[in-house]
């Protein structure tokens, strides 16, 4: 694992993608999507999990969907 926690360009993109592919509810550490690209990004699936929700905090279409669904 990481010794620093600050996310590279690269792993934030790839949390983006993941983020990208995986339904928000369907977010968890427990998710084998995540638990993969957790692996190759070299972070643990409740970091990559929290870095899907922080990116999901920014997401506007989101937010609609939540408030309207």
């Amino acid at each position: 694992m990481k010794k620093d926690n600050i996310w590279t360009r690269e792993e934030t993109i790839v949390a983006f993608y993941v983020y990208c592919i995986i339904p928000f509810a369907s977010s968890s550490k427990t998710n084998p999507i995540i638990i993969d690209y957790a692996n190759m990004i070299g972070r643990s699936p409740s970091a990559l999990n929290m870095k899907i929700g922080n990116i999901g905090r920014l997401d506007s279409e989101l937010k609609k969907r939540i408030l309207h669904g």
